[in-house]
């Protein structure tokens, strides 16, 4: 082996290695097929031996990257991240992407089930995420980044007639043309900036549950609600409720202590929580605090 394809096969091993920090999860769920593709490409590098050493080995490595990287390699804006390719782990129930949300429907702009966010937010979930593991609990994610144009279809279902609405689940005894004036839907959102979570708590450990397709209504009892995780919240995710308020009085004990346990470790990573709802947190030092953003999660 000469020097040149020497020096191609380290570069070819530090692509690799880069790879592999950019894209764990994605490298070792496809791995297999990496493998494959890369015997292809080597067949493919092979009809070209009229090239000296070095380009064949460089036109390998090309290959070999352009087949590690995943089927949903979509880029995303600069400084913005998958949460499932940083930390496959953590629990994630993206709510807006499917039909159980106070809607009804599928909400525009989420095309995939994953949690997109800024890096330094990821990052801080994941700290979060450690550090609740030592306390026996895990977090569950229920929404991330939001398009600006999510936002703008909560406004308009607002005032559709005749639109889908699972009031009877996540607004009960609220008119679904009273919650922008009770506080429930904003105009704006800080999910779309990137750095804010809606999150529950779990066992750490605890099996997968699975999307609801039907529950009582969201501040009722533990049994009859929106079965999405073994603890007592108070409430469930999105609950258009006053039971949903951090400090609310007539929830139990073991809810009021599930969500100190969150929104202790939440605070501790640089988040913020928000009092009217005890899942939303933004991070404190966000890095677009005035910047919206509209792109689509594919």
């Amino acid at each position: 082996m000469d020097i040149a394809t020497g020096v191609g096969i380290l570069s070819g091993i530090a692509t690799i290695c880069a790879i592999m920090v950019r894209f764990p999860f994605s490298v070792i769920m496809h791995g297999l097929s990496m493998g494959i593709r890369f015997a292809f490409a080597m067949r493919s590098v092979s009809r070209h031996r009229s090239l000296p050493p070095i380009d064949r080995s460089a036109l390998a490595t090309a290959l070999l990257v352009s087949a590690s990287l995943p089927a949903n390699a979509e880029s995303l804006p600069s400084g913005f991240v998958r949460l499932r390719e940083l930390a496959p782990a953590i629990a994630q129930d993206m709510r807006y992407a499917t039909p159980f949300n106070f809607t009804g429907a599928a909400v525009p702009g989420y095309g995939r089930r994953e949690c997109v966010l800024t890096r330094m937010a990821a990052d801080a979930v994941i700290r979060v995420e450690r550090q609740l593991a030592r306390q026996g609990y895990g977090l569950k994610l229920f929404d991330c980044y939001r398009p600006a144009r999510a936002v703008a279809a909560f406004n308009d279902w607002v005032k559709r007639p005749g639109a889908t609405d699972l009031g009877r689940i996540f607004h009960p005894g609220i008119a679904r043309g009273d919650l922008v004036d009770r506080g429930y839907i904003a105009g704006n959102s800080s999910h779309s900036r990137g750095s804010t979570v809606d999150v529950g708590l779990v066992r750490a450990g605890a099996a997968a549950l699975p999307t609801p397709g039907d529950a009582g209504p969201c501040d009722g009892p533990l049994a009859t609600r929106p079965h999405e995780t073994e603890l007592d919240l108070g409430t469930s995710f999105d609950c258009f409720s006053g039971k949903s308020a951090l400090g609310h009085p007539s929830v139990t004990n073991e809810a009021r202590q599930n969500r100190a346990i969150l929104a202790a470790a939440m605070s501790a990573e640089g988040f913020r929580g928000y009092g009217k709802e005890w899942w939303h947190f933004t991070l404190a030092k966000e890095p677009f605090p005035k910047t919206p953003f509209d792109f689509a999660i594919e």
